[in-house]
């Protein structure tokens, strides 16, 4: 396949892989399994609570990976941010259709503990970019996309809590995406 095990990878790299995936290269899904399976179990154990839960939200991004191929986008982000993208979305569904004492508790980016004995920077590199993306946010917006991702509430939930127009709430809430993404290109610029 030729991509490296180690540091993150270039950009003909991950096209490489994505071709792999679409074209059900054996070596290319494995590839892309040793590579992202164990940050996207540790996203589905921090907000589904369960080893179990966990792993069968791995299975099923990788699942969602390869059927979707296709709409993987090298313009608009790395492919780990594209399957970290693809497994939030899955988690905060189930948590969505959970119901009682059972829902973990969720917290910030910023509160999670470092993780020591990680072979990989790749993943502490990405938290860390993305705590400096928050930092650029005001308390408000930092509270704002913790209820809509982490929280896994809708707009329009926040929208009828906050007794706030939905229109509000989804001009604030992309407002602060495109500040987070900003803060991230400007800290990839050389």
């Amino acid at each position: 396949m030729g991509t490296r095990s180690d540091g993150p990878l270039l950009a003909r790299e991950e096209q490489q892989l994505v071709e792999g995936l679409l074209a059900g290269n054996e070596e290319a899904v494995r590839a892309v399994y040793a590579r992202y399976a164990r940050p996207i179990f540790t996203l589905g154990l921090r907000l589904l609570g369960s080893s179990e839960a966990a792993e069968e939200l791995t299975q099923d991004v990788f699942l969602a990976a390869w059927r979707k191929a296709a709409r993987f986008d090298p313009s608009r982000g790395r492919l780990s941010t594209w399957l970290m993208t693809i497994a939030h979305n899955l988690a905060v569904d189930r948590l969505r259709r959970e119901t009682g004492v059972t829902r973990p508790h969720l917290v910030f980016v910023d509160e999670v503990p470092e993780v020591g004995g990680i072979d990989e920077e790749e993943p502490l590199i990405e938290r860390d970019a993305a705590i400096r993306a928050l930092e650029s946010l005001s308390d408000a917006e930092k509270r704002l996309l913790g209820r809509a991702y982490f929280g896994g509430l809708t707009a329009r939930e926040i929208a009828e809590a906050d007794g706030i127009p939905l229109g509000t709430v989804k001009t604030r809430l992309r407002t602060a995406l495109i500040k987070v993404r900003r803060a991230n290109q400007d800290k990839e610029r050389p």
